[in-house]
Order: structure tokens, then sequence, then C-alpha cells
């Protein structure tokens, strides 16, 4: 069965001088939309740009309604709407679209860059995936002018690829005005400046944000990934569904709207094709027939240099946004705690005892989770409460680290003592829910086959040793795989 969407838009047209006998509303918002976003790309509202609006406004019949109905419609949906019309009348709006942006006698470069995309779309017969979508960018602004290379799985050769190629490839975006970035090379710049004086730089720049989460999130600079950012930080984090499922790809900027009072930003995804030289000289060469640039931009890297513009700014403001982070989860006894450090938050109002349950459940959670339902046959209840005596044993162990008395470790096998310390652990890891990603997933949850268990990644389960940045996983920590061994 055919979708809704493309069900809507598969009908013949009767095609003639004057397409708008046909149009719907949506339609005609669409080429509002569109034609708006283009006159208002420079930041500049020309006359002549008004008076051919108003021609346009008569050849397609548009309406008050229609402009009033095109502010609820993203630059993305009023392009994807218009890709359902036939040949003829693609080639007919992309003439008016040129026009548009020619009226005063310029192109500017926003303008230019929703030009190439309106072409790669309607009129040009692109080989490889080529895709606009428009993203909520109230909580955070994208960068314009730079070229972010993106994939969600590694590609090795492309990658090799680009390595290979990275200085010619700077150069043609530059000779456009652009400036590329490829995440392994921002990695290793900041791998080149000590880590000291990158702590100092990023107290300086995030004074509210604690010592311990900086080490995180620099940790996180000096080991970027293409796939990483791309999966957890834009995909999951700021929600951008698109670049969920991606191959190489290079992701530009092409312009802001506004939409129901909302700031949306516009992105042109351009899967490569051959080469990532090959695909980006296409994109660059169909760019610089609307556009010439004046002036080059270069971001000048060097040792000891830290460099606070462009995406450089973007990523580290990405990374310390506190909304949907996907975090570990850090067993930290010595300081009474259990956090998380990525989100830079803990468990809140919560007692030791409730510590050392989520820290024990966390702990077996690897094996599969503890089942505290008791046994029908004599056999084995003997089993059942062998098994129970060594979660106690653990429970108590785990209970003193945090500062306990072994002998006052609540006895977790009652039902009437265990529940309710799990409801008071599940209440307040819920108020997390804004910051953490699928806060649920850290809660104490019972599957199928009654077992308790954290269902997050035993790469996501770390402690704290002596110094606070002392993290690890807890499968590295002899202390703790002791008590595991219970």
């Amino acid at each position: 069965m055919l979708p809704l969407c493309l069900i809507e838009y598969l009908y013949l047209r009767d095609i003639d001088s004057n397409p708008n006998k046909t149009m719907k509303q949506i339609e005609r918002a669409s080429i509002v939309r569109i034609v708006s976003d283009l006159i208002k790309a420079d930041g500049i509202i020309d006359t002549r740009e008004i008076e051919f609006l108003d021609v346009l406004r008569e050849k397609y019949a548009i309406t008050k309604e229609d402009e009033a109905f095109a502010e609820s419609c993203t630059f993305a949906k009023a392009l994807e709407t218009i890709s359902y019309f036939n040949e003829e009348t693609k080639h007919l709006l992309m003439n008016d679209f040129n026009q548009v942006a020619m009226s005063d006698n310029y192109c500017a470069k926003e303008e230019a860059l929703l030009l190439t995309s309106l072409r790669l779309l309607l009129t040009l017969k692109a080989t490889n995936d080529i895709s606009v979508f428009s993203v909520d960018t109230s909580i955070i602004t994208f960068e314009n002018s730079q070229i972010l290379y993106l994939e969600s799985e590694y590609n090795n050769t492309v990658n090799e690829q680009m390595r290979l190629s990275y200085r010619e490839i700077c150069s043609e975006v530059r000779l456009a005005g652009f400036e590329l970035v490829y995440l392994p090379k921002v990695s290793e710049h900041y791998c080149s400046i000590i880590e000291a004086d990158l702590l100092r730089i990023a107290e300086f720049l995030y004074p509210k944000v604690s010592t311990e989460r900086l080490h995180v999130i620099i940790k996180q600079m000096q080991n970027l990934s293409t796939e990483s950012f791309c999966n957890n930080q834009l995909a999951t984090k700021l929600s951008i569904k698109e670049l969920r499922t991606i191959n190489p790809s290079f992701l530009i900027k092409i312009g802001e709207s506004t939409v129901s009072d909302k700031r949306m930003s516009n992105f042109l995804l351009v899967e490569i094709e051959d080469n990532p030289l090959y695909s980006i000289r296409k994109i660059m060469d169909l760019f610089s027939e609307n556009y010439h640039n004046l002036g080059l931009n270069y971001i000048q890297e060097s040792n000891g240099r830290f460099i606070f513009t462009g995406y450089y700014k973007q990523i580290f403001d990405i990374l310390m946004l506190r909304k949907g982070v996907r975090s570990a989860v850090v067993l930290d006894p010595l300081r009474e705690r259990i956090y998380f450090p990525e989100a830079d938050v803990k468990i809140e109002k919560i007692h030791r005892r409730e510590k050392a349950l989520y820290a024990l459940f966390v702990l077996e959670s690897a094996s599969g989770g503890i089942n505290f339902n008791k046994p029908q046959t004599p056999k084995q209840m003997d089993r059942y409460e062998k098994r129970m005596k060594a979660v106690m044993r653990k429970y108590q162990l785990i209970y003193s680290m945090f500062g306990g008395e072994k002998g006052k470790a609540p006895n977790i096998e009652i039902p009437e003592i265990r529940l309710p310390m799990i409801s008071l652990l599940k209440k307040q890891i819920s108020k997390l829910s804004d910051v953490l990603y699928h806060a649920e997933d850290y809660m104490i949850q019972r599957n199928m086959y009654g077992n308790y268990a954290v269902n997050i990644p035993t790469s996501l389960c770390c402690c704290c040793g002596f110094e606070k940045i002392d993290i690890q996983p807890i499968s590295d920590s002899e202390e703790w795989m002791k008590i595991s061994a219970l």
C-alpha cells in the first residue's frame, strides 16, 4: 500500500501557463514558504522582491489564508510537497524561485544555498541520496558556513579517502566560503593540547559545570568519533531522527525559518557518491553558479591554540547540553553517591539502603539480575535459600561500603522492605527524565522472567575510586568483582 502522502500528491495535473487550477492549499502554502525564505535569507527585504511576490500571488492564486498557513509549514515540508509535482511544474517553479532570488539583481550566499538545495531536489537528476530536513533549534544554534562530515556507522573506505583528500577537500570548500568539519581532525586538535590547559580553559568557559563533568567532556572531545557524535549527540540528544541511519554524507546548513514562532534550522544532507572529493566538488560547483565568494574562510589550528568558534564551539555546546544525555552510572561509595557524570546529576534524596540496593542491581544486571520468586519444590527451595544468602551477603558488603554497618542492613528478601525502596529509586530517577536519555532504562525493572535488573549496557556500569575522576567499568574493579563472585 502506498503511503498516504504519496497518494495525496500522485494525481494527474492539468498543466498549462496557469498551474494553480488544481493546486491545494498545502501546495500554495508551500510555494509561499519557499519564496518567503528566499526573500528573508540575506536579512534584507528589497521592494523589488515584494513586487515580484505580488506577481506570484496572482499567478498561483495565493490568498491571505494560504500565507497564514505557510507560517506553520517548514521549509523541508514545503520542498517535500512540491517535489510531487510533475517535471514541467517543478521547472516552472524553479524558474520563479530563481527570479525571486535575482529580483534585486544580486544573489546572496544564503539565497544561493537555498537555490542549490531546490535544484538538487526538484530539477536535477542526482544519482546519490539527497535530502532536506528542518530541525527545531530553539535551544541550540547551529553554525553557518560549515560543512560537517557525518556517518551513523564507521565506513573504513570513505574515511580513508577523507584522510587522503583532506587538504584538497578543505581547499574546495574554502574557495566557496565554507569550512570543512571532519571530527577525527577536531579530536586530533584537542589531543594536541595539554589536558590541564584544556581543563583550565573549559572551567573559564563553563564556570557552572562541575570539574568531574568537564573531565568527562574533555575525554569525549579527545576521543571524538563521527559515528558516536552522529548517533549519541545529533540523533539522540537533539532528536534529529533524519540522522539515525545514514551513509557517509556531508551536512550543510542552508538557512533558518520561523515556523509557528519557533526557530527552525534547515539542512541539506548529501550522501557521498563515489568519493568525498568528487561529491563535494559537485555541490560546490553547483553552488558557485549562483554565488562567487569574495573571501576565504580559514580557521588556523596550532598546538596550544584552543579554537572556540564554529563547529569547534558547537561540539562543546552540544556535549554540554543537559538534555537526552546517555550517561554512565557511577557507583561512588566513598562519597556515598550514585551519579551520572555525562549529565552532571546524581540520584537525590535516597538513604544508603537505597544506594546500596541500586548498586547491587547494577552489579547483578550483567548476569541477568536477581529473581526473588520462591520456588515450589523443596529441592529448588534449598538452592533458592543459598542464592538469597549470597544476595544478602553482597548487599551487606555494599551497604557497609556506603557507610553503614553490615548487621544493620535491611533484609531485602522481604518484599515489604525491598519494594518501597525500589519504588523510591524509580521516583527519584524519573525526576531526571528531562536530562537522561531513556531514564526508564536506568530504573530497576522486572522482566518477563521475574528478574529485577537495570536495563543499561554493562559498558555504562562504572565505579569511582579515591579520586573523583578515577572512573572505570565495574568489570575492571577488583573490589566489585570480588563481591560479584560471592
